[in-house]
């Protein structure tokens, strides 16, 4: 089914206002009410757009100034991976390219002082052969052209999905965009950072859209590019299962064995047991095994995902606690994939809830998840918006606007106080929002269940009677 098939072409005005309520607005009488004798006029979309895009000019400008300035002194930022994978794909044996020696050797040389240890880069092969082309170039010029292609990436992936989401409220979806650049999880982490969670937003939101447009198999084909950090496919393919989407499970398997092939044609199958081997160090490091022979370690706070969280928790990872962990991330995962399961004859709605759903639980149930692949939730909170819209809920349109005004706000504080007290607050975010989206797609499935079988009963009652 279509996610456009199920538009009831409701008029914007509504979902305006929906957006507008909770923005600095207090409660009087049990009614959202703007203090206007205080402050004014209450502000609208136009204006908030002309604030926020004003507000992201400028601080573009200073983190312009402050990259600039960090590169002239020799930071590579987590640039240093990629350029250097590329590096190894062109100017060693291909094997080399998961040899962690290697690949120390070559990072050092090219930002030799900047990083104590530098973590093994446990990307696929043909992240490696894609990047041996950039690594031609001088590094600051590399650098500085895929920051253009992440933020391309990026804009792309959130405008294909708003576009697909919110068609007609154009105010809303340049706000969306606004708030989506400014998010520090994209606008530090990934683009200034030189990462590659542009490229994830851009797969998952072009995917929608082409599931939107009724080509399944195009949207995983698309999909199939998330092949890149198989961690981000937690959910995401047993959702495309449970939920039927076979045309686009075809689509994913092409695409994914074709990046297959090109690899092992580039580097031959000798390069597959080494990235194995690289891959299964990297786990170990990820649960704190000391016998991964990789240097230094995890850095908790930089992660969002529940069981990098777990580790601020006295006593989760003894036996009882992990038993109860366990217990409870296989509760939720059975509870989220009977929902998917119930969900196949769902509406729009149900379908943009279903893949919300995913993306946000993906983030959360991983074994490790950086802060910066968070930039998945802006496209799990836009589906979850619209899928509001589109049933009428506007209250709960309300509440989700205030939680995703919150993971915004939090997102520019939450590494500093995870660092120190090793609490990271968007994964509480996420994991409140995640519960919220379940709950709604639960009810959104049994509204439409509840529909069908009174329009049912309607045409069986006419039927009777015409007879």
């Amino acid at each position: 089914m279509s996610l456009r098939d199920s538009k009831d072409g409701q008029e914007g005005g509504e979902s305006i206002q929906s957006l507008q309520a909770p923005i600095g607005a207090v409660r009087t009488g049990g009614q959202i009410a703007w203090p206007g004798q205080t402050l004014g006029p209450r502000p609208g979309l136009k204006e908030l757009n002309v604030v926020c895009w004003g507000l992201l000019v400028a601080l573009g400008l200073l983190i312009g100034v402050l990259v600039w300035n960090h590169v002239k002194g020799g930071e590579g930022f987590d640039f240093v991976y990629f350029y250097g994978a590329g590096r190894l794909a062109a100017e060693h044996p291909p094997v080399r390219l998961y040899d962690y020696a290697s690949q120390l050797q070559v990072f050092n040389s090219i930002c030799p002082s900047q990083k104590t240890h530098y973590g093994p880069s446990p990307y696929p092969p043909f992240v490696g052969l894609f990047f041996s082309g950039l690594s031609r170039l001088p590094f600051r010029l590399a650098y500085f052209l895929w920051m253009a292609v992440s933020l391309a990436l990026y804009l792309i992936g959130i405008r294909a999905v708003l576009n697909e989401v919110l068609p007609a409220e154009q105010l809303e979806a340049s706000l969306m965009l606004c708030l989506a650049i400014a998010f520090p999880p994209f606008l530090l982490y990934t683009f200034v950072n030189g990462q590659l969670a542009s490229v994830a937003v851009f797969c998952v939101g072009l995917a929608i859209y082409e599931e939107g447009s009724q080509k399944p198999f195009l949207s995983g084909l698309v999909l199939s590019i998330l092949t890149y950090k198989p961690t981000l496919l937690l959910l995401i393919v047993p959702m495309l299962l449970l939920t039927r989407r076979f045309k686009t499970l075809a689509g994913f398997i092409s695409g994914a064995m074709t990046l297959v092939a090109i690899s092992t044609a580039f580097a031959g199958r000798q390069i597959w047991p080494a990235y194995v081997r690289l891959i299964e160090a990297f786990r170990k490091l990820s649960v704190g095994d000391v016998t991964s022979g990789i240097k230094g370690g995890l850095r908790r706070w930089q992660f969002v995902d529940l069981n990098s969280l777990s580790y601020a928790i006295p006593g989760a990872h003894s036996r009882l606690g992990f038993v109860l962990m366990a217990g409870i991330a296989l509760a939720v995962a059975s509870w989220i994939a009977a929902l998917f399961w119930k969900s196949v004859q769902g509406e729009r709605s149900v379908q943009y809830l279903t893949w919300g759903t995913a993306l946000t639980w993906t983030l959360l149930l991983n074994i490790y998840v950086p802060i910066y692949d968070s930039v998945l939730a802006t496209i799990a909170i836009i589906l979850t918006i619209g899928a509001l819209e589109d049933l009428s809920w506007e209250r709960a349109v309300r509440w989700i606007v205030v939680v995703a005004v919150l993971i915004f706000a939090v997102s520019w504080i939450t590494r500093a106080i995870a660092e120190t007290h090793g609490i990271q607050l968007l994964t509480v975010l996420l994991f409140g929002f995640g519960i919220a989206q379940a709950f709604l797609l639960q009810k959104s499935i049994g509204v439409e269940r509840s529909e069908r079988n009174t329009s049912l009963l309607r045409v069986a009652v006419t039927d009777r009677q015409n007879a």
